[in-house]
């Protein structure tokens, strides 16, 4: 890369979004330092060129994942937790024994290959057992409603991840797993939907905003200010207007979209995320517009300068529930997991596994 007091700057960057799925963007910035946003932008660059260090942590390659990180995906996780939660309150549906020891081992072993996969070994300790709680939520919530187990990782992954170190972060991953064993979230004698990602937009977002036949009152507005500052927090995108245009016209091909003047944001969220977005007249999810565009989080805003276009985004993720990165900050700064936990999740109690 060249030296950055020059005028253009190049640089292909990697960044990953979503549940269980890589995608590889390019970042090309290639305008006068001083048509950007100066040293602002070269902050931005420099927290980009890092980012590497974030998501893979200090002992080898790990993604970032989050609950499930699209349109249809959250949609569907959503409904099936709602219909889950209403047949539990009716008594249709079964709750799990954990009469059976063996059973219970089974699915410890699970909850730590979950959260190998779901959260990089480097994170303090009381990070790391918040989303073993997390992880073992979703894991009782979806055996309990028969739908798809979160994403795991097995042993032989883990090996090949953290090689010479296995032995060292297998036991540090176990003794967490083992020091909040059983435990899950509960709010009104069911398994909360317990969403997570990696960096929220400055605060997170409630459900209700999204989604408002969503009974999910403990998923509310929790202010972040530590990811502001975070590695990765800012993303910028510079286009040529018509490859911006071709991109949009490629997600929406039936919108007839042919000026920039026909997509326009209509509402967001408390925590600024779009809502809403228009395109060529016709409304659309803001999550499902950042999707096609490949952003890493629907906190963004699109400006037109000359005949370029800028995106510039906050956060990485959905935003809803627990903020990695804010959750490290607390771990940090002296609070146990259980507080952690209570932060991001309004109202939810712990309770053991089974017993509901």
């Amino acid at each position: 890369m060249r030296s950055l007091s020059v005028s253009y700057i190049k640089w292909t960057g990697r960044f990953f979004y979503g549940k269980k799925t890589k995608k590889t963007c390019r970042f090309l910035a290639e305008r006068n330092m001083s048509d950007i946003t100066g040293a602002g932008f070269i902050t931005t660059l420099m927290q980009r060129m890092r980012l590497e260090n974030l998501i893979y942590g200090k002992e080898g390659a790990q993604e970032v994942w989050n609950t499930i990180d699209s349109v249809e995906g959250m949609e569907r996780e959503v409904r099936e937790h709602q219909e889950n939660k209403k047949d539990i309150l009716s008594g249709q549906a079964e709750t799990q024994s954990g009469d059976s020891k063996d059973e219970d081992e089974e699915t410890e072993m699970k909850v730590l290959q979950i959260v190998a996969q779901e959260i990089g070994i480097d994170k303090s300790a009381e990070t790391i057992k918040a989303q073993c709680v997390i992880a073992r939520t979703n894991l009782y919530d979806a055996m309990q409603a028969g739908t798809k187990e979160p994403e795991s990782m097995p042993p032989d992954q883990q090996q090949e991840l953290w090689g010479e170190n296995f032995d060292k972060n297998y036991q540090k991953l176990k003794s967490c797993v083992e020091a909040t064993a059983g435990e899950t979230l509960l709010y009104n004698r069911t398994y909360i939907y317990a969403a997570y990602h990696a960096i929220s937009s400055g605060r997170t977002r409630s459900m209700s905003e999204l989604y408002e036949d969503a009974d999910m009152p403990y998923l509310v507005t929790a202010e972040c200010h530590a990811d502001t500052t975070a590695e990765g927090y800012l993303s910028v995108f510079y286009y040529e207007k018509e490859e911006f245009l071709e991109k949009c016209r490629a997600a929406y091909p039936d919108a007839g979209l042919t000026e920039l003047t026909q997509i326009e944001i209509v509402s967001r969220d408390a925590a600024e995320y779009v809502t809403k977005i228009k395109v060529a007249g016709e409304t659309y999810d803001g999550e499902q517009f950042r999707h096609a565009l490949e952003l890493p989080s629907a906190c963004f805003t699109i400006t037109e300068i000359d005949d370029h276009v800028r995106i510039v985004a906050r956060g990485m993720g959905h935003g809803f529930g627990l903020s990695q990165n804010t959750a490290e900050k607390l771990a940090k700064e002296g609070y146990g997991y259980r507080e952690i936990l209570a932060y991001f999740y309004k109202g939810a109690v712990i309770g053991q596994a089974g017993n509901l």
